[in-house]
């Protein structure tokens, strides 16, 4: 089945250059956000927060775009994420009952899981000059940790959404996004619509290490969520961006992080938190 729908794209993605249909693109046509906290990324951060450790895993793959020959692209793909929190290595007050004393020898488990967030969905895109548009469905489940069992009272989080995008970028320094959403499934039960806005600032680049390029950065990622009785949450990023040469697809970021407001984590939807972090990043 695979070998027949290569077959069949093949030749198409051969005109993609002159206008036409590519499959699986090197270049996506909606560059993610990357000031938001819940874009599908590759991160491991360090927060002073509820969750000392955190880690993201996740990505969007672009499987067809189609350029039409007007300067426009139209691109289809899917989008995954995993996203995961850790306490302490040894926070042995925390959680008591999952302590056990064996001779004198305390065992506890290292580095302990609080919650874990999952994401999967689809999307469409368009973008033309300095304007792009993105229409995605996700899914999201919520699970909490093992270590929590004995403390917090587990509850089922799902949400079905859909979302629309519009990101305006005039210059590679800049770039301002704005988007609505509606949750046409949600659980538990809440108000199913929410906003979304941001922008990116960027540095001209310079040369840094072993002739390698890099530039600074700052976002802010802004949700209004008409759930748990009204949640604004603001998210900055201060840090530098990592590459080998300007305009190279892979890059690293590390990044000074600030948040305020609900936290994104599902089962802790309804809880404040308001936290400083640094963050390692790397956009494949």
């Amino acid at each position: 089945m695979l070998a027949v729908l290569m077959a069949f794209l093949a030749p198409m993605a051969l005109s993609a250059g002159e206008g036409g249909l590519l499959f699986l693109p090197n270049d996506l046509t909606f560059h993610p956000m990357i000031g938001d906290p819940r874009e599908p990324h590759n991160s491991i951060t360090l927060s002073g927060g509820a969750n000392p450790y955190e880690g993201a895993i996740g990505s969007f793959i672009e499987i067809l775009q189609w350029k039409p020959g007007d300067g426009s692209r139209w691109g289809w793909g899917i989008l995954g994420a995993g996203y995961i929190a850790l306490g302490s290595v040894h926070d042995l007050n925390t959680y008591p009952k999952r302590v056990e004393d064996d001779q004198g020898f305390l065992i506890f488990n290292s580095f302990p899981e609080r919650v874990s967030d999952w994401y999967f969905g689809t999307y469409f895109s368009q973008s033309m000059g300095d304007f792009s548009h993105r229409f995605e469905y996700t899914h999201v489940s919520s699970h909490l940790g093992d270590e929590l069992f004995d403390y917090v009272q587990r509850i089922i989080y799902t949400r079905e959404s859909f979302r629309f995008t519009s990101s305006y970028q005039p210059a590679k320094e800049f770039r301002l996004y704005a988007g609505v959403g509606y949750y046409p499934h949600i659980a538990p039960a809440e108000k199913p619509f929410f906003m979304h806005a941001g922008t990116e600032l960027f540095t001209p680049a310079f040369g840094f290490i072993a002739g390698t390029s890099a530039r600074g950065y700052m976002t802010y990622d802004l949700k209004i969520k008409d759930e748990a009785g009204g949640v604004v949450n603001h998210a900055f990023q201060w840090g530098l961006e990592w590459k080998e040469r300007e305009g190279a697809g892979h890059v690293l970021r590390f990044a000074l992080e600030y948040f305020n407001g609900n936290s994104e984590y599902g089962q802790f939807y309804q809880q404040r938190d308001d936290h400083f972090g640094f963050g390692f990043y790397f956009d494949p």
